[in-house]
């Protein structure tokens, strides 16, 4: 299928009235800080996994999908102490070294639309990053946590709250995802959904072919290519 057919296709199904951005690898680089951390404490509870693993298993899923897979499948406890610790640490790392994704403040600063952050973290974290790198003042506080659904991502709880609360309907929204549970989730909400590979997490060519997979409409590596989508959606409506 090709570009402009895809554009067609999803423009004859629902007007574009809103872009929800996830966070982490879509709107702040922390993928890979964040999973070396998770592995490391994974690791140090007595979990047994490779940080690959840790990668095609948790990664877009909230803390404590992660905890209740890990204790389903390999009987480990990520207990409370340690998250904190590791938290404690990470954040001392996102304000040392955080930085946004590239191309995605002159994104934002271009669009005349609504938009909103919906994230698998919580909101502390959220807000450390989107401060560190300076993003935070462009959601106005409209962001979104895991936190305040009862299943989060691939379920599509999120997303679904994200629109609701921004009084736009599911189908008239566009998602900007760069992992397969994020891509699932806002599939599964009725949305449009750009799978981004512009983290620096996300450069191998089986993340771009998982994202597919997944469901995404589109899937693209920079944010001058998601200027393009949103532009030919913006011409067609």
């Amino acid at each position: 299928m090709t570009f402009d057919t895809e554009i067609a296709m999803a423009s004859e199904l629902r007007k574009l009235k809103l872009i929800i951005f996830d966070c982490d690898g879509v709107l702040v680089d922390s993928e890979n800080l964040s999973i070396v951390a998770l592995h490391d404490v994974i690791l140090k509870q007595g979990g047994i996994l490779s940080e690959e693993e840790v990668i095609q298993q948790f990664q877009g899923r909230s803390m404590k999908s992660a905890r209740d897979e890990l204790f389903a499948k390999q009987g480990v406890m990520l207990s409370q102490e340690s998250l904190d610790e590791m938290n404690k640490q990470l954040f001392t790392c996102f304000k040392e070294e955080l930085q946004p994704v590239k191309g995605v403040r002159s994104f934002i600063e271009s669009l005349d639309l609504p938009v909103c952050v919906a994230s698998s973290s919580h909101p502390e974290r959220i807000d450390v990053s989107l401060t560190a790198t300076k993003l935070k003042s462009y959601f106005a506080g409209n962001i979104f946590s895991s936190t305040m659904v009862q299943n989060g991502k691939p379920a599509p709880d999120l997303f679904l709250l994200a629109a609701k609360n921004m009084s736009v309907p599911a189908d008239c929204a566009l998602v900007i995802e760069d992992s397969p549970a994020g891509v699932e989730a806002a599939r599964r909400a009725g949305m449009l959904c750009i799978g981004l590979t512009a983290g620096s997490h996300a450069k191998h060519p089986n993340h771009k072919q998982r994202l597919i997979e997944a469901g995404a409409h589109w899937v693209v590596s920079s944010y001058e290519e998601v200027a393009e989508v949103v532009e030919k959606l913006s011409e067609v409506n």
